[in-house]
């Protein structure tokens, strides 16, 4: 009796459904779509540095610039670099891997037998040597040289992104990075006072160098208007520095004996700290000691 009444009941619900559609013979009947189309999960990669696709974290790396090199074993990912340039001697165990001749003129032969994933510069190749690498399916990615902090820390958060992704990658960047930024925060505690960086060259480090952008961040470079270590040293005299910061390429008499300098007060009185210009040529972690080091010599003046 039950079957019988169950089968009424769907006889009856089959016979509503074609009645209707005599009512509406000339439309178009859409049954709804059952099934829901789940979009997929994000995933850390494939991502784009620039305009170069990493499609995922790469294991085998050459680097053709001291500092990425420095900043990938920061990372933590040393193991990953196969090759280097012949200017890459930081950490030791780096010289572990094979040389490749300077980034400026890389073997190019060499880098394409090591079969890389990835080749890190700062200086672009030349579109020959390009043009050959991309044939073996080797990407290159070029992060220019850091003319600020800012670029510094971008510099760290990139290569973060390289190796870890969309996920972690920038934090792992900043992680990496604290230690320069908290180096630098000591504006509070320190101030030198208005201040010129003599470079190689005897040039100025201007505003739009590296070298300026952290001594800035503890007083007042007399040389941050001007761009591309170009300076009018007569305008020294005009605005004495309080403190004389100097590649320590140079000795003090070398400024007694040049001219504008010689005339400083703080040149005279021997106001002079000497910096090891090699941090900023390859920035990376090793400038906390170099800052460390500056602020150390300047109490002594206090």
């Amino acid at each position: 009796m039950k079957k019988a009444k169950s089968l009424m009941i769907i006889i009856v619900m089959i016979s509503l459904f074609f009645v209707g559609c005599d009512d509406k013979e000339d439309e178009e009947i859409i049954l709804p779509d059952l099934i829901e189309e789940n979009e997929p999960e994000p995933t850390p990669f494939p991502l784009f540095i620039g305009d170069i696709e990493i499609e995922n974290s790469p294991v085998r790396i050459v680097s053709l610039s001291p500092s990425l090199s420095e900043i990938v074993h920061e990372l933590g990912y040393g193991s990953r670099l196969i090759g280097r340039s012949s200017y890459c001697d930081f950490p030791p165990v780096v010289l572990e891997t094979a040389d490749i001749g300077s980034g400026a003129n890389p073997d190019v032969d060499r880098i394409i037998s090591l079969s890389p994933n990835l080749v890190l510069t700062t200086m672009p190749l030349s579109g020959m040597d390009m043009f050959r690498m991309e044939q073996s399916d080797i990407r290159t990615l070029t992060i220019p040289a850091s003319a600020s902090l800012g670029d510094l820390r971008d510099t760290y958060r990139a290569l973060g992104l390289v190796f870890e992704g969309l996920f972690t990658g920038i934090e792992a960047g900043d992680n990496a990075f604290s230690g320069i930024s908290q180096a630098c925060d000591n504006t509070q505690v320190v101030n030198i006072g208005r201040f010129i960086y003599i470079t190689g060259g005897m040039k100025a480090a201007t505003g739009d160098t590296l070298e300026s952008s952290v001594f800035s961040c503890f007083g007042v470079n007399v040389a941050a208007s001007c761009i591309n270590y170009d300076f009018d040293f007569e305008l020294l005299l005009e605005n004495q520095p309080d403190i004389i910061l100097l590649n320590d390429i140079y000795e003090a008499a070398d400024l007694l004996e040049a001219e504008y300098f010689a005339e400083l007060d703080a040149v005279i009185e021997g106001r002079i700290i000497f910096i090891d210009n090699s941090a900023f040529e390859r920035p990376s972690s090793r400038l906390v000691p170099l800052i460390e080091q500056m602020l150390m010599d300047f109490r002594e003046y206090i």
